[in-house]
């Protein structure tokens, strides 16, 4: 096909999805304006294959102004980066954002925009104009923290979003992008303020509920999720909000509320799978298979995106129902994303029914593409033989794979976990140190070697240093404070202990963390205090050793 054809028929092709859009857009009962948007949208393409970018920009950035379409803007503004000209680029990209507002490819444009500006203040001037101009000037304000946000000053940002802000003082959003600014900025109170004059202009507005809500949560988690129920019980039908309050409750392992709550979102967003897919997943924390299982398929039934993690969790559930064949089913479905996780729970139940030999068997029989598909199935392999409390077997295993693999760093961590069950702590500590040359960044080798130098020598002082360290990689790390709080009992830091452990334990209420806790209650003469913490953890987890073993230590 001759070139100048290939042109013709690429133009007629654009033509046909842009222009009859955005002529409809102008007149839906006019031919004649059909054909007119069509014609001249043509021509304009037709100009950009022959090269004349300057006439095909004019004609696509007039169009979308006119027509207000989001598809020839989208076009402008392509035609216009490749041409390098910016200006144009800016304006058809803000015009973009004004007529999807959901959609993040306009701000995400204008970001990358502004920040070629190269300073804060020309950004601020431009996009003060363009706010000034627009229709949709409310919108607009609330998109200011997504365009400014490649830039690293963030006071600087604070100031140009307050420059911008100041001119429409009468505008919740002004508040609303303000208060995000200063909170950005870590102007707590600014932000505080701002947010709560949003609020005060807009009551029911969902997006300043939330930003209000996280800037309380800088205060307290507590005082968050407080505003968030009681803004909900004055605005039930606030997804929005109701949806972060399912999520904090989440966080905080108050499984039963962040249920409830995701089901009040599913009965308001109507379409969103992935909405079900987190009832389901709360579900099989409350150890309710039938709500579980239900709530699966729901996500299934609304197309969610990932149905190898939809899979995994009907597998789950069937295993909760006690109905080990059918799970196997479920497993055998997930082919991507989650499949280590499906092949070890296959592995699982293989060994469960047939013995420890048939599940190592089966993972054996897999045949893994890549070096990392192999590392996986052999730490596949030792959470069952720990399973199995194989200690001895475990550590064997992970030396014959840390001698394939000397460079893994998983495997090494993994038989360094293994080394400290059967007293090899040589071993545990040359691994660790090996793993933290090896991913320096990786703060559980500082706390796993910190918190046995801690427990199991009189290396004190190093233990301290090594889980400092951790917690500045990972700073609300649950099970690092929860070492930190260790190591300062050990030290003789009980107050110190105690205020670690308590914030560990509202974290996360892990049997281990409320067997530490317990510990130090205890020996700070707070001994019903203690005898609760242990028999809460006791009721979910009444197998666990170091609960049990700390249990028996202090039993009268």
């Amino acid at each position: 096909m001759a070139k100048g054809l290939t042109g013709l028929v690429v133009a007629l092709a654009m033509a046909a999805t842009y222009a009859s859009s955005a002529a409809a857009q102008e007149d839906r009962a006019s031919p004649r304006g059909r054909e007119s948007a069509m014609v001249e949208f043509l021509a304009a393409e037709l100009a950009a294959q022959r090269g004349e970018t300057a006439q095909a920009l004019a004609s696509l950035s007039r169009l979308a102004r006119e027509l207000r379409d989001p598809q020839i803007a989208r076009r402008a503004a392509e035609i216009a980066i490749r041409a390098r000209e910016m200006e144009p680029a800016l304006e058809m990209a803000v015009l973009l954002v004004e007529l999807e507002p959901e959609s993040t490819l306009g701000r995400d444009l204008v970001a990358s925009l502004l920040a070629g500006r190269g300073d804060v203040e020309k950004a601020r001037d431009a996009i003060a104009a363009f706010v000034e101009a627009s229709p949709k000037r409310p919108h607009l304000l609330t998109q200011l923290a997504y365009f400014f946000g490649k830039f690293a000053n963030k006071v600087a940002v604070l100031d140009a979003t307050r420059t911008i802000t100041d001119r429409y003082p009468k505008l919740a959003q002004s508040h609303y992008a303000l208060g995000l600014a200063a909170l950005v900025a870590g102007r707590q109170e600014l932000a505080k303020s701002e947010s709560q004059a949003a609020l005060d202009m807009q009551p029911g507005w969902d997006q300043a509920a939330i930003l209000h809500a996280q800037v309380l949560r800088k205060e307290s988690p507590a005082e968050a999720v407080a505003f968030y129920r009681a803004f909900v019980e004055r605005h039930p039908d606030a997804k929005d909000v109701r949806l972060q309050l399912a999520r904090e409750y989440a966080a905080q392992r108050r499984n039963a509320e962040a249920r409830q709550e995701f089901k009040a979102v599913e009965r308001l967003a109507g379409t969103d799978a992935q909405i079900p897919y987190a009832i389901g997943l709360l579900a099989l924390q409350l150890e309710d298979a039938t709500d579980a299982e239900t709530a699966f398929r729901r996500a299934l039934g609304m197309g969610h995106p990932d149905p190898g993690a939809v899979y995994l969790g009907l597998g789950q559930a069937a295993e909760l129902a006690k109905r080990p064949d059918e799970a196997l089913d479920w497993y055998r479905k997930v082919d991507e994303g989650d499949l280590t996780r499906a092949q070890m729970r296959i592995a699982a139940l293989i060994a469960k029914r047939d013995g420890l030999a048939k599940g190592r068997e089966y993972l054996q029989s897999l045949q893994p593409h890549t070096q990392e598909d192999r590392i996986q199935v052999i730490q596949i392999e030792a959470q069952l033989l720990r399973d199995a409390k194989a200690w001895q077997e475990t550590f064997d295993m992970l030396s014959g794979a840390v001698e394939r693999f000397p460079d893994s760093f998983e495997l090494l961590y993994d038989r360094a976990m293994a080394a400290e069950r059967v007293n090899r702590l040589d071993v545990l500590e040359a691994d660790l140190r090996r793993v933290m040359k090896l991913k320096p960044d990786y703060a559980h080798a500082y706390n796993a070697l910190g918190y046995t130098l801690a427990d199991r020598t009189d290396r004190i002082d190093e233990a301290l240093a090594l889980i400092e360290s951790a917690l500045k990689l990972s700073p609300d790390d649950p099970f690092i404070l929860d070492s930190l709080g260790w190591v300062q009992y050990r030290r003789g830091k009980l107050e110190e202990a105690l205020g670690h452990l308590k914030s560990a334990y509202a974290a996360r209420p892990d049997p281990e963390i409320a067997a530490h806790l317990g510990e130090v209650l205890w020996k700070l003469g707070q001994k019903d205090e203690a005898g609760k913490v242990w028999k809460t953890a006791l009721a979910e987890h009444p197998d666990h050793e170091a609960l049990l073993a700390v249990i028996q230590k202090f039993k009268p």
